[in-house]
């Protein structure tokens, strides 16, 4: 049975998480899992294709993350009207919103479209991998209008309290893309062979049956379409407010790979082996984080529909039972991990130093995934509260103030370990200091309540 706006607003707060959360995992495991099928197909073509998908990870990743940005910020602001029981208002907000994300990523999509050429030549492609990226990033940008209707609509339909039907549409997308992905790339059946164009179209099919769904389920089901005009103030007033919202989370979003890529350069310091080794262990860690992941995609409308109903002190509890149990899990996963290490590191890897690298990353490293993991809950909170700006500060001050500087003392003064060691304190000291302004923020929110 579905979770309603009562159950959120009304309804045993544990309970009503994990009925959210559950669907949510599935659906972001599923994808995740559809991604490296989707990646394997790829890389059967051969290694210049291969490498000339992998140049596009960084375009496609920036896009992409702009539409999640506006996705939360469409989330946040629909669960607060929700909330406040304004239907009307929500049909309208909603609708403006669909059309402001694929405005917004249509026009970025056409710019990408006219910079093909100099922006991989920029990124260090060749003439080798120019044509096959040129083949996929056509289609790619042609069809990725196709793709913001389902993550809006997704996000949307997660501010009512419905998770499993975001879930489902999620696993279908990745299901469809996988499916097609041998027939079109390598001609099976009646199908021609494509190669990359044929993973390209895969992708925008999937993406199309996904945008059908979406459009039914928030036209139909959802009752939260209208094809009423807007006045020029309702359309002023839900894009600004969407940019407000959803920009500081995009830039927030964007600094992950930012992370990254500088802890990257610090290891490669030691070598390609410890860079190898250090891939190795972040592909592994990442499913760790599967739970996290899932869990802000729930926490969000949760607490905006009951900060929209003044009732702070209710998101407050469940923001606090939300961080106790994601530390909890994350040790968990982390012992997990430290002690099968040296098992499941020897299926990416026969060369001994890769091996040392990659145990040490998961004998040290998931450690600060339970700091981090408690941040990015925290920052659910700063996005339902609409006070995304909180969430590029933490982001911003975690990067800068705290992983950086301790990563690269402890790499100074005890190798790839040190390294390691550090990037867990940094995260640490982040997680305490989210944890100081989400207690600020919600002591305010709960002052105006009073």
């Amino acid at each position: 049975m579905r979770v309603t706006s009562e159950d959120i607003l009304h309804g045993p707060i544990r309970e009503t998480l994990v009925r959210m959360t559950g669907p949510m995992i599935i659906g972001i495991f599923a994808m995740m899992l559809f991604g490296a099928v989707d990646t394997f197909f790829i890389s059967l073509m051969g290694t210049d294709e291969l490498a000339a998908i992998s140049f596009t990870f960084p375009v496609t990743f920036t896009i992409m993350n702009l539409s999640i940005g506006m996705g939360i910020a469409t989330s946040v602001t629909l669960a607060q009207i929700i909330g406040r029981g304004e239907k009307q208002t929500a049909q309208r907000v909603c609708t403006d919103a669909l059309w402001f994300s694929t405005v917004l990523v249509v026009l970025v999509a056409l710019l990408g479209l006219v910079t093909i050429d100099p922006l991989f030549r920029a990124l260090g492609a060749t003439d080798n991998t120019l044509p096959f990226i040129r083949e996929y990033m056509v289609i790619w940008y042609l069809a990725v209008g196709l793709l913001v209707i389902p993550m809006t609509g997704n996000a949307a339909i997660r501010a009512t309290g419905d998770t499993k039907w975001p879930s489902i549409l999620m696993m279908a997308s990745g299901l469809v893309n996988a499916i097609l992905d041998p027939f079109l790339i390598f001609g099976i059946g009646p199908f021609p062979e494509m190669g990359v164009t044929g993973a390209a179209l895969a992708t925008a099919i999937s993406w199309a049956i996904g945008f059908i769904v979406a459009l039914w389920l928030l036209g139909v089901r959802e009752n939260l379409l209208t094809i009423a005009l807007p006045t020029l103030a309702e359309v002023k007033s839900t894009w600004g407010q969407l940019l407000r919202i959803g920009s500081p989370i995009s830039l927030a979003n964007m600094l992950t790979p930012i992370t990254i890529l500088f802890l990257t350069a610090l290891v490669a310091r030691f070598g390609e082996a410890a860079v190898a080794g250090y891939g190795a262990g972040g592909r592994l860690e990442a499913f760790a984080m599967v739970v996290a992941f899932a869990m802000t995609s729930t926490l969000s409308p949760f607490m905006a529909q009951n900060i929209g109903a003044g009732n702070v002190g209710r998101a407050r509890e469940a923001l606090n039972m939300s961080l106790k149990f994601i530390f909890v899990f994350q040790l968990v996963a982390y012992m997990l991990l430290a002690i099968a290490a040296p098992w499941i590191t020897s299926v990416f890897s026969k060369d001994p130093a890769v091996l040392l690298v990659a145990n040490q990353y998961l004998w040290i490293m998931p450690a600060g995934a339970c700091f981090y993991a408690l941040v990015i809950v925290m920052a659910t909170a700063f996005n339902a509260a609409k006070e995304s700006n909180k969430t590029l500060l933490s982001s911003l001050v975690r990067l800068f103030v705290f992983i950086l500087p301790c990563a690269f003392l402890g790499g100074y003064l005890m190798d790839i370990p040190g390294l390691f060691l550090g990037s867990v304190v940094g995260n640490l000291m982040a997680a305490v200091f989210a944890f100081w302004l989400v207690t600020k923020m919600l002591d305010r929110l709960e002052a105006k309540t009073l």
